[in-house]
């Protein structure tokens, strides 16, 4: 309830150490609170501390002045509902839209009361609180706009000399015909930007690809997509750079042809929107059961995530790692906040804290009510923010690839929430001792074997999500731009099973070498198996390849036929069997730092060796190699496209944090332990009998663009929900066979 009002202003109005203004740029939490996931929307409102402008609800207005008990003041904010009103607008115009109405008021919580008026001291405090940009907007200008794609700056465009312009009556449009005689295209033509021909795009987009032909002829680099030009940029494409690209002189080129970039009105569709089109519309009607009405879904579990720009990759991970048992009993214990309760640090700065605000948010099934639309779902803005702050992707606006993050997050979770600081004293964590992160970690098994000695090398390492390819062709681009309907999408679609790609991932690989055994040529036969089976075990679908044509990545568009119910028990690792030999410990040392890092300065974090060659064979440097082999969890496609959609790599690699003298000790020792074939214990093992309780779908042509929901499987009534953003409806059709992370619960 709100306090009384007052005309006096009490002795704590009074207290410099109460009321502190904040400087240009602080971060003011006014929209909500630091320990829950209620708003300014619900309620009393948020009450913004005036000595240190941390937001709170009032059910937690206790503990801060517990833990601060000098905070006296504060600025309540309660966010009025939007007046509605019976204007049509045009959903075609892109209006300034209204600012959003607050009541605010001056409070003493120590006192109980509501100040009628500002206190004197409070006024300049006061105005730069309820004046403070929302957290939202903050983030947004310190990621300098990076939620776009940023495209290169080309530099032939920089010095580039045009010639007369072929345009003296009136600018070229999107409707302009190509020069070509005789082609008479004029859907997604291209200018170029040299001398103002008019070219066709290619087959696959419609065209006779004469666009491609002028620039064979002339040498003339660039051109820009008609239709697509507006004040803010356009479609441009560099054949010599082979690469979409930016113009730094983008205004005076176009003036050069009669074109206003100010006045210029988009009227195509850019090349990523209609590569979009071409990947992601059937996987979105297929993922998101477009047609279909769903049921909405409410209560605890059932809770939505809002999203905060491109936050849908965080929102499927989170959902689907809140939905597992040990997570909820860890981070919600019998319905409490434990660590949070007995915690002094700053809580946008404590990863437990968030976490369990997030876990609280979603499990408590108060932000998830029938009939309260305008306030059901959570915001992931501090959660997102303690976690990544520090990391170069996943701090920013832009997408990013969920199964990445999933594996960013649980090792953040191992580094920063330990299971003495929870609180909590269920029996199952008391007796357990399992960190919620580890009981996904599965051991993996490599036997390596020499085909002139025979002698055989074991080694082990550990790993939480199981990444298995996809054995089959991908589709040609022409075939898919050739549908005409879903159902030819459907029919053109390659299809494979998941026992598939597992035989494609554990089936023996050689590679040409000498052997440090026998000393010498032979072939090395390798052979991955699993050594242990986690409670859970996520399996990763790489969906993305490299196209050595393009030198760009791209998603494998197939159907994957995945069991709702799976045993792996024939992948089962055996160690060293009896007649085996092993090779030299030597050799076994001196392979897992191949000879490839002796300039690398030790200790150094383990990589592929294999990976490694593959990425280092196409002229990129070790060190740049090695760096993105690590970000993309030893995926060879994956560290190519990462290397290349990274132009300030180096700048990254230096920036990167080192490790801690105890992460160098853990990265040191498998290698110190290569020459002993016993594996190491992971926190769970068992039966391989597993099933399907959660699954992630991407909708885009690349994981770095499009939109990830995920599916996950109500234990209570075994219906299968979809969670899309903030919204949650029962599914109808699960789209098993085209998701591609997979979240396996061990069988009773």
């Amino acid at each position: 309830m709100p306090f009384p009002v007052t005309q006096e202003a009490c002795p704590h109005a009074w207290s410099d150490s109460a009321i502190v203004t904040p400087f240009p740029g602080k971060t003011v939490h006014r929209d909500e609170c630091a320990y829950c996931c209620r708003t300014c929307r619900q309620g009393d409102g948020v009450y913004v501390c005036m000595a240190c402008h941390t937001g709170l609800c009032c059910e937690h207005l206790e503990k801060h002045m517990r833990v601060h008990g000098a905070h006296a003041i504060y600025t309540t904010v309660k966010k009025l509902p939007a007046k509605e009103t019976d204007e049509v607008k045009d959903v075609n115009y892109l209006g300034v839209v209204a600012p959003a109405e607050y009541e605010t008021a001056v409070c003493c919580a120590d006192c109980q009361v509501r100040f009628a008026q500002v206190p004197d001291l409070a006024v300049e405090a006061y105005s730069g609180i309820i004046n403070a940009p929302e957290p939202g907007a903050q983030d947004s200008a310190a990621d300098g706009g990076v939620g776009r794609l940023q495209k290169p700056q080309c530099p032939h465009l920089v010095c580039l000399e045009q010639l007369a312009s072929p345009f003296a009556v009136c600018p070229p449009t999107s409707d302009d015909i190509c020069s070509v005689e005789m082609c008479g295209c004029n859907v997604n033509n291209w200018m170029c930007v040299t001398c103002g021909a008019i070219g066709c795009p290619r087959p696959e987009a419609g065209g006779q690809g004469h666009a491609l032909q002028h620039y064979e002829l002339t040498g003339h680099p660039a051109c820009v997509k008609l239709g697509t030009i507006t004040a803010e940029g356009a479609d441009y494409y560099c054949y010599a750079c082979d690469d979409d690209v930016d113009d730094v002189h983008f205004a005076a080129h176009m003036a050069h042809f009669g074109i206003d970039v100010q006045t210029a009105k988009k009227t195509a569709k850019t090349m990523g929107e209609l590569e979009y089109d071409y990947s992601s519309q059937f996987d979105f009607n297929k993922i998101t059961e477009a047609g279909v009405s769903l049921t909405p879904s409410y209560g605890p579990g059932h809770t939505g995530i809002e999203n905060i720009g491109n936050s849908c990759y965080l929102a499927s991970v989170v959902q689907c790692l809140m939905s597992l048992g040990p997570f909820q009993r860890f981070f919600f214990p019998a319905k409490s906040t434990p660590h949070q309760a007995q915690c002094t640090a700053n809580p946008y700065n404590c990863h437990h804290c968030q976490t369990e605000r997030v876990a609280a948010g979603l499990l408590s099934g108060e932000f998830s009510r029938e009939g309260h639309e305008l306030t059901n779902g959570i915001c992931p803005r501090l959660f997102k923010k303690v976690y990544a702050h520090q990391h170069p992707e996943f701090s920013t606006g832009a997408q990013q690839d969920a199964q990445e993050y999933l594996l960013y997050l649980l090792e953040e979770m191992q580094r920063h929430v330990h299971l003495n600081s929870s609180g909590s004293t269920s029996a199952d964590n008391v007796q357990q001792q399992i960190h919620p992160s580890d009981i996904m970690e599965m051991v993996i098994e490599q036997r390596m074997q020499c085909s002139k000695c025979q002698r055989v090398r074991y080694t082990y390492e550990t790993d939480k999500c199981l990444s298995l390819p996809i054995p089959i062709d991908p589709v040609p681009a022409s075939s898919v731009a050739a549908a005409a309907s879903e159902a030819e999408m459907d029919a053109i679609r390659p299809r494979c099973s998941l026992e598939d790609c597992l035989q494609a991932a554990t089936s023996p690989s050689g590679i040409e070498c000498r052997c440090e055994a026998c000393l010498e040529s032979a072939v090395y036969y390798t052979v991955t198996r699993l050594a242990s089976f986690p409670d859970v075990l996520p399996v990763y679908i790489r969906r993305t390849y490299f196209d050595m044509t393009t030198h760009n990545t791209k998603k494998m568009d197939a159907y994957v036929e995945v069991p709702q119910k799976l045993v792996l028990e024939a992948y089962r690792g055996t160690g060293l069997q009896p007649g085996e030999v092993l090779m030299p410990a030597s050799s076994a040392s001196s392979a897992r730092q191949p000879r490839l890092d002796a300039h690398v300065v030790a200790p150094q974090q383990e990589v592929d060796e294999v990976a490694l060659v593959s990425v280092v064979s196409m002229g990129i440097e070790m060190d740049v190699a090695r760096y993105a082999l690590l970000q993309t969890n030893m995926n060879v496609e994956r560290a190519i496209d990462y290397i290349f959609s990274h132009p300030h790599i180096a700048d990254e690699i230096k920036a990167a944090p080192p490790l801690h003298a105890e992460e160098q000790e853990q990265h040191l020792a498998p290698t110190q332990s290569a020459t002993s074939v016993s594996a190491p214990k992971p926190a769970t093992d068992g039966a391989a009998s597993y099933e399907l309780t959660a699954m992630i779908s991407h909708m885009g042509a690349s994981a770095r663009t499009g939109h990830y929901v995920c599916h996950i499987k109500d234990a209570a009534t075994g219906k299968w929900l979809l969670f899309n953003d903030e919204k949650v409806g029962e599914s109808q059709n699960p789209p098993f066979s085209l998701a591609s992370l997979y979240f396996f619960q061990r069988q009773a």
